[in-house]
C-alpha cells in the first residue's frame, strides 16, 4: 500500500494527471506524483514527530517556566503552533526534494499534501494531549480529564 493514500485531501492519482493536457506535461506530473509517494513516509513522520514533541513540550519544559501557562489558550496556542509549523516544514521539504519544471498544478497538490499533513498533526497534538492528562504526570490543568 501506497502511504500517499493517508492524504485524503489529495486527488487521485488519475484525476491529477487528467488535469495535464499533453504527453510531456503528465510524464511530469507523474514523475511528481511518484516523488511526493516517495516523500510521503518523511512527510508523515514529520508530521508525526511535531505532533507529539509540541505535546510533550507544553506539558512538560513550558509549564515549568515561570507563570501561569497551563491554560486552555496557552494549550490551543501550542496546537496552532503544531498545525503551522507541520504545514510550514511538510511545503518546504515538498518545494525543497521534489524538483519539476511545471507550473501549474503543483503548488496547489503540495499544499493540500501539507494542509492533510498539518491536520494530521493536530490530531496527534490532540491525542497526546489526551494520553498526557490522563495517564502522565504533570502541573498543567487537566481539562482534557473526563
Amino acid at each position: 500500500m501506497s502511504l500517499i493514500n493517508f492524504f485524503f485531501l489529495l486527488p487521485s492519482k488519475g484525476k491529477f494527471l487528467n488535469g495535464f493536457t499533453n504527453e510531456q506535461l503528465k510524464s511530469q506530473a507523474d514523475n511528481v506524483w511518484r516523488h511526493l509517494d516517495g516523500m510521503s513516509p518523511v512527510l508523515l513522520i514529520a508530521g508525526v514527530a511535531i505532533g507529539i514533541a509540541l505535546a510533550v513540550f507544553y506539558y512538560t519544559a513550558y509549564n515549568e517556566m515561570p507563570g501561569r501557562h497551563y491554560t486552555v489558550k496557552h494549550w490551543t496556542i501550542w496546537a496552532i503552533i503544531s498545525f503551522v509549523l507541520t504545514l510550514v516544514v511538510t511545503a518546504v521539504i515538498e518545494h525543497i526534494f521534489i524538483k519539476t519544471n511545471l507550473k501549474s498544478g503543483i503548488s496547489s497538490l503540495y499544499w493540500l499534501c501539507a494542509i492533510n499533513n498539518a491536520l494530521y498533526s493536530l490530531i496527534l497534538y490532540f491525542v497526546a494531549s489526551l494520553v498526557w492528562c490522563n495517564f502522565l504526570p504533570t502541573n498543567a490543568y487537566k481539562f482534557l480529564k473526563p
